[in-house]
């Protein structure tokens, strides 16, 4: 019984700094600065507190194949005990902005529905589906082609509609890190948009949705582990704090 006594003091003797660690909050400067994993570059800013994550273009001639190098990721985070620090995405950053026109064109039969996306060489014919939801007729019309054509007698329940639009990415760049898929697959452009009674012909201009939009990770309330000198793992990867690029 003795022998079991010695041997429990010695274990909390030894193990009793990591426990107090553990319970222990860094101050946020301490992580300040860039880290650097392969061709990813993450950066903290406890001042302003803020984050980024950054894919680099690689070096070399080569041709580079259609996918985002710039941010993919921003936001805030907060440092917990055990240099333990979670991530919270910024909503502007994440937002579609877009621009809607209204006006009367083609057959006042019809509702016209037209979908512009910016010229990006990932984006192919069908890379996208579109889910229109109108709010009066508790109606969902789904379409792959960007040109929507709606009959108008199907949506004639009502004297005032309203529209909601969300993108979903058919061909998404899945990259599973720790189990976990950081690509977004549906993107809600918006809600209850009013649809004018003598309009009949609809544009909707996407005007930031590009790959580099569609490739921005979802990274809220992650957590990311820093071992309180140079060091960070994250996604399974170690991100080694660096000068320069």
């Amino acid at each position: 019984m003795v022998k079991i006594m010695t041997l429990l003091s010695l274990l909390l003797f030894v193990f009793r700094p990591y426990a107090l660690d553990a319970l222990v909050q860094m101050p946020a400067r301490h992580i300040d600065g860039k880290y650097r994993s392969g061709n990813e570059l993450l950066y903290f800013n406890s001042k302003d507190n803020i984050f980024w994550v950054k894919r680099l273009p690689p070096k070399s001639k080569d041709a580079i194949i259609p996918i985002c190098y710039d941010t993919i990721a921003k936001g805030n985070f907060k440092v917990l005990a055990g240099n333990a620090v979670v991530l919270f995405k910024d909503p502007n950053f994440y937002k579609a902005k877009f621009d809607v026109k209204q006006y009367k064109y083609l057959s006042s039969d019809t509702i016209y529905i037209k979908i512009v996306l910016p010229e990006d060489d990932a984006f192919f014919p069908d890379r996208f589906r579109y889910l229109l939801d109108f709010l009066c007729t508790m109606r969902q019309v789904k379409s792959d082609t960007s040109l929507i054509k709606i009959p108008r007698s199907k949506l004639n329940h009502c004297d005032h509609d309203f529209l909601s639009l969300v993108v979903q990415d058919l061909s998404p760049q899945w990259v599973i890190e720790e189990e976990k898929p950081y690509q977004r697959i549906y993107f809600r452009i918006f809600d209850l948009l009013p649809l004018e009674a003598n309009k009949n012909f609809l544009t909707v201009s996407l005007w930031n949705f590009s790959e580099c939009f569609v490739e921005r990770m979802d990274i809220q309330n992650d957590i990311i582990q820093f071992d309180g000198n140079n060091s960070i793992f994250w996604r399974g990867k170690v991100f080694r704090k660096i000068n320069g690029y």
